[in-house]
C-alpha cells in the first residue's frame, strides 16, 4: 500500500506540473501560484487504476491450454487445421491478462503474444497482438454485452500493399474449460470466419457420460 501510495503521489505531481507549465506558457506576466492536487483527484486516480469486476472476468481466462485453429481459406472449403499450446496468466497486479502461444502452421513453426485489458476509462476492452509471422502491431478495441463472456474487437493493420485492412475478433468464453477466438475479415462482425480457434484448458475435467 505505500507504493501505491507513492505512485499516485507521482501521478497527482506530474499533473500538477503539467498545469502549471501550461499556465505559465498562457500567461508568463503573473506567476501562478501552485495549486496542489486535492485529496479526491489523489482518490480518483487510486480508483481508476484499481482492477474492478470485468478485470476479475478477464482473468478467469487464466491457465495453460491446448489449442486448435482451423483456417477457412474460402467460404464453404474444409478448413486447414493446426495445433499449438497456450499460457494466459494476469500481469501488473490483475490488470492485464498476458498470452503466450505457440505451434505449428502451413508446415511452419510459430510463436506469439497477446495482451487483454480493460480501460476503465474509456470503458472498453483493450488487445495487443503480436507474432512471428508479422512485424506489425494488431491493436484491438472492444465492447461486451454479456459482462465479458463475449468480447467484440475490432481493429486495422496494414497490409502487405501497405493498405489499412479492417479485421473483427471475437473471443468467446463457452465454459469454464473452453473459449473460441473468431477472426474475420473487413466484412460484417458476424461474416464467416478466416481463422477459428479453440482453446481447451488442459487441466479440464473429465466430462460426465
Amino acid at each position: 500500500m505505500k507504493a501505491q501510495r507513492i505512485f499516485f503521489a507521482v501521478m497527482a505531481a506530474t499533473i500538477f506540473c503539467a498545469n502549471v507549465t501550461s499556465a505559465q506558457g498562457t500567461a508568463q506576466q503573473e506567476p501562478v501560484a501552485p495549486v496542489p492536487p486535492t485529496q479526491d483527484e489523489i482518490q480518483a486516480l487510486a480508483e481508476a487504476a484499481t482492477p474492478g469486476p470485468v478485470h476479475a472476468q478477464l482473468m478467469k481466462l487464466a491457465g495453460e491450454y491446448t489449442v486448435t485453429m482451423k483456417f477457412f481459406t474460402q467460404p464453404g472449403a474444409e478448413p486447414l487445421e493446426s495445433t499449438g499450446t497456450a499460457t494466459l496468466k494476469p500481469i501488473l497486479g490483475g490488470r492485464f491478462l498476458e498470452e503466450e502461444n505457440s505451434g505449428e502452421s502451413f508446415d511452419q513453426p510459430y510463436s506469439g503474444q497477446r495482451i487483454y485489458g480493460y480501460n476503465k476509462g474509456s470503458k472498453q476492452y483493450e488487445a495487443i497482438w503480436i507474432y512471428t509471422g508479422s512485424t506489425a502491431f494488431l491493436v484491438l478495441n472492444g465492447t461486451s454485452d454479456d459482462e465479458g463472456k463475449t468480447v467484440r474487437y475490432s481493429g486495422a493493420f496494414l497490409g502487405p500493399d501497405g493498405k489499412p485492412q479492417d479485421i473483427h475478433v471475437t473471443v468467446k468464453q463457452t465454459d469454464d474449460n473452453h473459449f473460441v477466438v473468431r477472426m474475420m475479415g473487413s466484412g460484417p462482425a458476424d461474416s464467416a470466419p478466416v481463422v477459428e480457434t479453440t482453446y481447451t484448458r488442459k487441466s479440464e475435467a473429465p466430462r460426465k457420460k
